[in-house]
């Protein structure tokens, strides 16, 4: 069979493994975007991880500003290191693989962390899963954006 059938075929059944309509899409969209800004706000500016320990899954890893790689404890933990008076998070998309939601923003802090201190805007990915009916963060990567995409307007 030619390769470009192929790649049809696989098109044609990935398009078929997308069960839920637009506007059901949309509607769990806005629901997860919702529950990342509430999650983010608690974490950041109330440095509270109760909304966070509530709806992410046991095994969820954050690839933090800086590089470092860390589990849910630790992330929950991390709460302490933030002194922030403002966030804004903004230019989200939500993508849909069955069960899976991948999001992407921008994220503004008014503030610093430590040790790393004051941070540049950065882009974030976060990925969802649908577990009983109920979407639960499974990881998150921040990604601090470099002056010359932010002079650009990348970023």
């Amino acid at each position: 069979m030619p390769l470009s059938r192929l790649l049809s075929i696989g098109v044609l059944v990935l398009m078929a493994a997308q069960p839920r309509p637009a506007a059901a899409q949309d509607s769990q969209a806005a629901g997860i975007i919702e529950l990342n800004r509430r999650i983010m706000h608690e974490q950041i500016i109330e440095r509270n991880a109760d909304l966070f320990a509530e709806h992410s899954l046991e095994q969820f890893l954050v690839v933090a500003p800086g590089g470092r790689i860390e589990d849910k404890a630790q992330a929950m933990g991390g709460v302490n290191a933030w002194d922030a008076e403002a966030i804004e998070v903004r230019d989200e998309q939500v993508i849909f693989q069955g069960e899976t939601a991948v999001l992407v923003g921008r994220l503004q802090i008014d503030g610093t962390m430590e040790p790393v201190g004051e941070l540049p805007p950065m882009k974030f990915m976060a990925v969802f899963v649908n577990t009983d009916g109920e979407w639960k963060l499974l990881a998150r990567s921040l990604t601090p954006c470099f002056d010359m995409a932010i002079q650009r307007g990348f970023c």
